[in-house]
Formats: structure tokens, C-alpha cells, sequence
């Protein structure tokens, strides 16, 4: 598991957004014995929090083009310092979970595990447009990376099919089954693989090539 971290960069937030977590920073280190000397210190960062609301109020107001710019200074001047105390707080909890919290300050999101993909559904077998050919598409699997499949067209003396070579694709369409001879019927199933697995094979479909 990655080591958890406060974000350092900040510059998705909307005005409104930055405001307000700056504000809850204030709150999260103000008395915060774990967070003992953030840097820039808790009044200097204060001081930018403040600047920022103030500039941002007027520039929403009236909106010149000097207010605007003044609250943009003041908007890189904030965002330079949640960078610092972000190296500060990183540095200072060392991946514990509570104290990063506790800054206010948002956590970097876990990687979410991949799973071995399901069963393919809605497999669908159709005729070429000339004879000779079938072309074969299904339903995109979620986390799929990959799919495998294979082709029957005989049985052997227990009735069960005879499957043919693994075939492997990436795309969902356009997957063609050729030479095929017309008033044979054809069976294709079909599992999609990704770096954690292979999962089962679906459920086979038919057709009888014209």
C-alpha cells in the first residue's frame, strides 16, 4: 500500500474551495500538539488565509481588472504556502493517518486494487458480409485488459465440443471467425484476462455459417 500523504498542490480548487479549506487548516493546526511548527508558522499563514478572503471579496464584487489581479497574487501567494505546510505535515507525520487529518489538509487517495475481471456477457455471433466468415463482438468487461477466445465447430464421441486454439484480442468488435463453411454450425466462448488473472469462460453462443 502507498504511504499516505497530504496533497500538495492545490490549484484545481475553485476560489470558493481554497477559501474554505484554507480556513479548516486553521482549524486543524491551531492548538494541534502533533503539528507543532508548521511552516510558514500558523500567524504568517493566517495572514495569507485572510489577505485572500479579503482580496476575493472585493474582485467578486466589482471585479476590475486590478482587483482580479491583486486576487490572483494573493490566490498564488496561498497556494505556495499550502504547498510548504503540506511538505511540512508530510514530513513531520510520516504516513500516519490521524495527524494527516488532523491538518485539514486533503489526503492523496489510495490506489484502488483491480480485481480478475467477471464472466463476458452478450456475446454476439453474426454472418459476415460475404461468405466465408462470421464476425464476432460482445460486451466490454470492466477491468478487462485483454480477452481470449476459441471456436468449436465438431464434437467428439461424448457430444462435448471440440475447442479450438486460444485467440487473443483487445477490442470488443470487428473480431472476425474465418474460414468458416456454410451449414456448419460454429460455437464461441469467450474470458477476459488483466494483469491480476483470467476469469471464467462465458456462456457459448452459436451460429450456422451461411
Amino acid at each position: 500500500m502507498r504511504k499516505n500523504k497530504v496533497v500538495s498542490n492545490y490549484e484545481r480548487l475553485n476560489d470558493h474551495e481554497l477559501a474554505t479549506l484554507a480556513g479548516g487548516v486553521i482549524l486543524g493546526l491551531d492548538g494541534n500538539t502533533n503539528l507543532p511548527a508548521p511552516v510558514p508558522a500558523l500567524a504568517d499563514f493566517t495572514t495569507l488565509v485572510d489577505d485572500y478572503r479579503a482580496k476575493l471579496e472585493v474582485a467578486n464584487k466589482r471585479g476590475s481588472a486590478l482587483e482580479i489581479s491583486l486576487k490572483k497574487e494573493a490566490r498564488e501567494n496561498l497556494l505556495e504556502a499550502l504547498m510548504q505546510l503540506s511538505n511540512y505535515v508530510n514530513n513531520t507525520a510520516k504516513g500516519n493517518a490521524p495527524i494527516l487529518y488532523s491538518s485539514g489538509l486533503k489526503l492523496n487517495e489510495q490506489p484502488q486494487s483491480i480485481p480478475v475481471p467477471g464472466v463476458s456477457t452478450r456475446l454476439r455471433l453474426r454472418d459476415g458480409q460475404q461468405s466465408g466468415y462470421m464476425n464476432f463482438g460482445f460486451d466490454p468487461v470492466k477491468y478487462a485488459t485483454e480477452y481470449e477466445y476459441t471456436v468449436a465447430h465438431e464434437r467428439n464421441e461424448e457430444g462435448q465440443l471440440i475447442w479450438g486454439d486460444i485467440i487473443r484480442t483487445t477490442s470488443s468488435r470487428g473480431n472476425f471467425i474465418n474460414p468458416v463453411i456454410p451449414g456448419q454450425v460454429y460455437y464461441v466462448r469467450l474470458r477476459a484476462r488483466n494483469g491480476k488473472g483470467t476469469g471464467d469462460w462465458s456462456e457459448t453462443v452459436s451460429l450456422m455459417a451461411r
